[in-house]
């Protein structure tokens, strides 16, 4: 009896995340496809292993000032992208303000801000490694002693 309540347990624990997942997948969409017609899309990002990560969006112009910014920040799936008007007009890839934004969200603006000078220079930018990715490569490092 325990071990069909558990295996039903899980299996509605994996739908309900599949769909709010999927729910915060077409906000990420509509909110890129709102951004991509006013401009050129800058996009940041921070994971956070435990603690909340972030994404941000900015609409640039034709010299990296930001038209328009939204960004999504925390642990849970129900979190919604929000304007970011605090950036507009600065260049996205020069950013000398001092935010007064979490700690998450100043790191995936910065994240964008870096995004945004290596693709000007012509650099590819290459994905980082997930927590569990890095872990994973440190247990290798440790197996084969290199």
């Amino acid at each position: 009896m325990n071990f069909w309540f558990l295996l039903i347990s899980l299996g509605v624990a994996f739908v309900l995340q599949f769909i709010f997942a999927s729910i915060q997948i077409k906000d990420f969409n509509k909110n890129y496809k709102k951004l991509r017609k006013i401009g050129r899309v800058a996009i940041g990002k921070y994971k956070g292993a435990i603690v909340a990560g972030s994404i941000v969006m900015f609409a640039i112009d034709d010299e990296g000032n930001v038209i328009e910014g939204v960004g999504v920040s925390g642990v849970s799936i129900l979190a919604r992208f929000k304007k970011i008007d605090i950036l507009n007009g600065e260049n996205i890839g020069n950013i000398q303000k001092e935010l007064d934004l979490p700690k998450p969200v100043k790191k995936a603006i910065e994240n964008a801000s870096d995004n945004y000078r290596r693709i000007i220079n012509g650099e590819e930018i290459k994905p980082e490694k997930s927590p569990i990715g890095k872990v994973t490569d440190s247990l290798k490092c440790i197996a084969t002693g290199k």
